[in-house]
């Protein structure tokens, strides 16, 4: 006749086990994060990352199973307890193994542990893309002369930051393949070279500030010809956006027009500034004293339209001239997107490899083994 402990779960047994396999677990977890550098940020070498990481909090969770089986088996215990009887408690119910929950429990919170891993996306290695993009190659020639911290914008905002922000809606707006990025003061150097990853274009526009060029001045002649080396040299639809308040000091147009029309670079012009102009200051910063001329006079800086009327003129280009927070950069937009049967470019790129299908192959086994093992009877709860 079997025994009234054989109806009750060995507790303390269950929690040894429920301890002793976390503690287990976790070292391993992390020996294995370690060696494959995720702790390591400075690594230059391939290492796991994860692309959404706030899911880890969801692992605190556990702290909730682990009381919800304790409980589950100590209120069956209990009522063990309470029908006292041998005969009474073999009418009611059948024996059970403290074993076999654990391995429900083993099952269970494996199941939810890597399908939290895979939530969070893990990524290991890069693979190589191909693909084909109906855009343009776009590069903009932005002006990063001191003029450019300007705060006659309506709003009180710098030339800059309204130009980056007409940057950035250019980017996320276009059909544009390839961004690529050149600034200029006194003289023009490559920023970004020409990348498929928008994100990467907007950070370096982000970033971009008037300290970058220490030669200041304003050598528009200048962007224009080393922006027309910096496309590449595949039949693509090639536009060049000219960004600048249009106070040119060095000259040379000439040469820069010819350079442009050489390579049937098309070309739109975003001047930013007021007419009536406003005080240069020394940078960005607000409330920062202004640059003084050879007199001690404060520098006024003015939009140059006439300058970028002519300009346009002679690039045949689309001019929009603005002092608003938020250009409306529409007709650019318009310009960049229409489409023209050869105006495709094959893009070779290289993309993170996202592996959540191993953990989430884990989690599904270990849901499939549960099925398999919980469908097949347990001889010992044979009466």
């Amino acid at each position: 006749m079997p025994r009234r402990k054989t109806y009750t779960y060995r507790l303390k047994s269950f929690m040894g086990l429920v301890i002793g396999f976390e503690l287990f677990f976790w070292i391993v977890i992390w020996q294995l994060m370690r060696i494959i550098g995720v702790f390591e940020h400075s690594s230059v070498g391939e290492r796991l990352t994860y692309l959404t990481p706030e899911y880890a909090w969801l692992f605190l969770s556990l702290s909730i199973l682990i009381p919800v089986f304790f409980i589950q088996l100590h209120n069956r215990n209990k009522l063990v307890e309470r029908l006292g009887n041998v005969k009474t408690i073999q009418t009611f119910m059948r024996p059970v193994a403290t074993r076999r929950v654990f391995w429900r429990y083993f099952f269970i919170r494996n199941a939810f542990v890597f399908i939290i891993f895979a939530l969070m996306q893990p990524v290991l290695g890069t693979r190589d893309m191909k693909g084909q993009s109906s855009g343009v190659e776009l590069i903009f020639a932005l002006d990063i002369s001191n003029s450019m911290n300007t705060r006659d914008i309506k709003g009180g905002e710098t030339r800059l930051e309204v130009a980056k922000r007409a940057m950035n809606q250019l980017v996320n707006q276009s059909s544009a393949s390839r961004i690529g990025l050149m600034v200029f003061a006194g003289n023009a150097y490559p920023q970004l070279p020409l990348t498929a990853d928008k994100k990467a274009a907007k950070m370096y526009i982000d970033e971009l500030n008037t300290n970058f060029i220490s030669n200041q001045g304003t050598n528009i002649s200048a962007a224009l010809k080393e922006s027309s080396k910096f496309f590449s040299k595949e039949k693509i639809r090639k536009v060049l956006v000219l960004i600048t308040d249009g106070e040119d000091h060095e000259g040379g147009m000439e040469s820069a027009y010819t350079a442009i029309n050489d390579k049937n670079i098309e070309v739109l012009i975003l001047g930013i500034g007021a007419e009536e102009g406003g005080i240069v200051p020394r940078s960005d910063a607000p409330n920062d004293v202004s640059l003084k001329d050879d007199l001690g006079r404060s520098v006024i800086s003015k939009v140059n339209t006439e300058m970028l009327d002519n300009i346009g003129n002679r690039l045949d280009s689309k001019v929009i001239v603005s002092n608003e927070s938020f250009p409306n950069v529409s007709e650019f937009l318009t310009q960049l997107n229409k489409s023209s049967g050869d105006n495709t470019v094959n893009l070779s790129f290289r993309v993170k490899e996202n592996r959540y299908q191993w953990p989430l192959s884990l989690a599904i086994l270990s849901i499939l083994i549960l099925f398999i093992k919980e469908s097949r009877p347990d001889k010992k709860e044979k009466l």
